[in-house]
């Protein structure tokens, strides 16, 4: 009966994968402002009144990275989703209503977020900020009908095989429900103390390694391959990727808690896999610069190859980092500074976020069978994100070596503060331009629905990567 509502009288194909695009295109308009709101609080700290409970950085800031993570990103890789298995599948979406529905449901729980945080209502642990009926909610209303729609896409293919981009797809979905359910037991049940603290951390670790780093690594697998022509380099390098990432990327949560009571051989267990995550990590960024031999002058010419292939670059930096530092002498080094605010920004805005970027300039025009409104303002959008990024990513780094030569000299920390400052004015400066470049995007791809030059739709088979089914 349930399957019958869902599946009878459903709506066009590519209406979900729609919805999920634009949504998540105000996401991340709200989530970056509110970025603004927080950064100009770091550089100067009496900007805003301090009397008004919602400008204080402790509410703006769990608000932010929620908007960014399961508005913005989520949001984004639901869009893919619903627009790449069908095409990888030769099959129409198991169900564009579900989709639907699943999207505005997914909208309203993030007014509930909004909301929530800003007032104060919060668990009070970092990435898992959500009050237990708003984790009830994501889970049951946000990501299982995803999940669903997506594995029965899946289980009713027109292929014999599945290419790389589905395993990651069908995988990541189960990991994100078992994280964000692992994440919440402790509002759900009476879990305190050292088994809080690293369910908590193990949870926000593999939101990035289980699931924004595998399904970034899906997207740049599909659109990567389709706009070179070029086959996927290695199929055996990418299914070296997918297990290496369910091995090593699930098991190194204690690294965030180097200086916790924690068994030891815990924390050497999280420093050794951390390391080897370089393994997944070598496979997704070889396959993919590989894949582009003898098409690199592609590059300055399409628009979301280029932001695609940015992303796969900021694979490179982000991946050395997050292996070793991960290791206990330099953990202790930078852990608390504004590097790993670098850090987190290197993987949620640089590598993940310029490939789903370049898989909406690539997708969303052809599910409106219209072409791109304005290529100039896609570059502008570019060239004010990547050089934004560059030189926050860069300050915060300079910043947080800043603090850690603190720590070994034992400077007082507020010397650390006054020394840092200037460097969060650059925050400020850099970030601005990432801020001010997403109303352009925003503006062009409304502008491409509604004015942009009508062309004729492609076929099904058409938006297959080539070796896609090899």
């Amino acid at each position: 009966m349930a399957t019958n509502i869902l599946t009878r009288n459903d709506y066009a194909e590519g209406t979900a994968a729609k919805h999920f695009f634009f949504s998540s295109i105000v996401m991340l308009n709200i989530g970056v402002f509110l970025a603004l709101l927080t950064s100009m609080r770091l550089a100067w700290p009496d900007v805003f009144p301090n009397d008004i409970p919602w400008l204080h950085f402790g509410r703006i800031r769990p608000v932010h990275v929620h908007f960014v993570i399961f508005g913005w990103i989520s949001m984004a890789f639901a869009g893919a989703m619903c627009y790449m298995a069908p095409a990888l599948c030769k099959t129409k979406l198991w169900s564009e209503k579900l989709g639907v529905w699943n999207c505005w449901a997914w909208n309203i729980g993030m007014v509930f977020v909004f909301f929530t945080l800003i007032n104060g209502m919060t668990s009070g642990r970092e990435y898992q900020d959500l009050i237990w009926p708003l984790d009830v909610f994501v889970l049951v209303f946000v990501f299982a009908p995803l999940a669903v729609n997506i594995w029965l896409t899946m289980l009713y293919r027109q292929t014999q095989g599945l290419y790389v981009t589905m395993w990651f797809f069908g995988a990541a979905l189960l990991f994100i429900i078992l994280s964000y359910f692992i994440g919440a037991v402790p509002d759900l049940f009476p879990v305190t103390g050292l088994a809080e603290a690293y369910m908590t951390w193990w949870h926000a670790h593999n939101i990035l390694g289980l699931w924004i780093t595998p399904v970034s690594a899906a997207i740049a697998y599909y659109i990567i391959p389709k706009i070179s022509g070029n086959t996927l380099y290695s199929h055996k390098i990418g299914h070296l990727h997918f297990w290496s990432i369910a091995a090593f990327y699930s098991t190194p949560g204690a690294h965030h808690l180097m200086g916790a009571p924690i068994p030891e051989w815990l924390k050497s267990f999280a420093s050794v896999s951390g390391v080897l995550i370089m393994i997944p990590a070598l496979a997704f960024v070889v396959n993919m610069l590989m894949t582009m031999k003898d098409k690199w002058w592609m590059y300055a010419k399409n628009i979301p190859l280029q932001w695609a292939l940015t992303g796969v670059l900021f694979a490179i930096p982000l991946n050395i980092q997050g292996a070793f530092q991960q290791t206990r002498a330099l953990n202790w080094y930078i852990h608390g500074t504004h590097w790993i605010v670098a850090h987190a920004h290197l993987a949620l805005l640089g590598f993940s976020s310029f490939i789903e970027i370049g898989a909406i300039y690539y997708g969303l025009p052809k599910l409106l069978k219209r072409q791109l409104y304005s290529e100039k303002l896609a570059r502008l959008h570019f060239w004010m994100m990547a050089i934004g990024f560059l030189g926050f990513w860069s300050v915060l780094t300079a910043a947080g070596l800043v603090q850690g030569a603190a720590k070994v000299y034992e400077i007082p920390y507020i010397q650390s503060v006054i020394a840092t400052h200037p460097y969060m004015v650059g925050r400020v400066i850099f970030g601005g331009m990432i801020i001010f470049a997403q109303p352009i995007f925003l503006y062009n791809m409304w502008m491409t629905a509604k004015y942009g030059k009508k062309i004729s739709p492609e076929t099904t088979g058409g938006r297959t990567p080539v070796g896609a089914t090899a």
